[in-house]
């Protein structure tokens, strides 16, 4: 079949871009995280919980300020990583988002920089730390992913 890691990142790194500019709806975690998910804000369930509504609150930004605002991604990401996530599961689907986040393009060169540095921050971080090693970061998105297929 192939390796599920590259599979995953394939899906990463390629679909989920490729769906957030098709427009098409791609469920990632509870009510409001993923690419244009959901796909109707003005029906959606509610979020359930603090993670999901971080996502709501960056839907509701990217629809006032436009598809692929630099601003709205990176108030996403200063909140995921500067939130205190009741549980280690919540938080590995915090920080796969942030690290998703990171590398699904915006309209200003400056703000996709500024994603980009505070993605390899937190890797470098976390290595020297010894929280997590680099490729955990594969681990992450493999979570996010995994959620998103069921």
């Amino acid at each position: 079949m192939g390796n599920p890691v590259v599979i995953r990142l394939f899906i990463l790194l390629v679909l989920i871009p490729m769906a957030a500019q098709a427009q098409v709806s791609l469920p990632v975690y509870g009510n409001w995280c993923g690419p244009d998910y959901p796909a109707n804000t003005a029906i959606a369930a509610p979020p359930v919980d603090a993670l999901d509504a971080a996502c709501m609150r960056h839907d509701y930004c990217a629809a006032a300020r436009g598809r692929f605002d630099c601003g709205c991604d990176l108030m996403l990401m200063y909140e995921l990583r500067n939130t205190v996530w009741p549980n280690p599961y919540i938080q590995a689907d915090a920080r796969g988002i942030h690290d998703a986040i990171a590398v699904i393009p915006c309209r200003d060169l400056y703000g996709a920089a500024q994603k980009q540095s505070l993605f390899m921050q937190d890797v470098l971080v976390d290595s020297l730390n010894g929280h997590a090693a680099p490729v955990d970061v594969l681990e992450r998105w493999r979570q996010v992913l995994s959620n998103s297929l069921r």
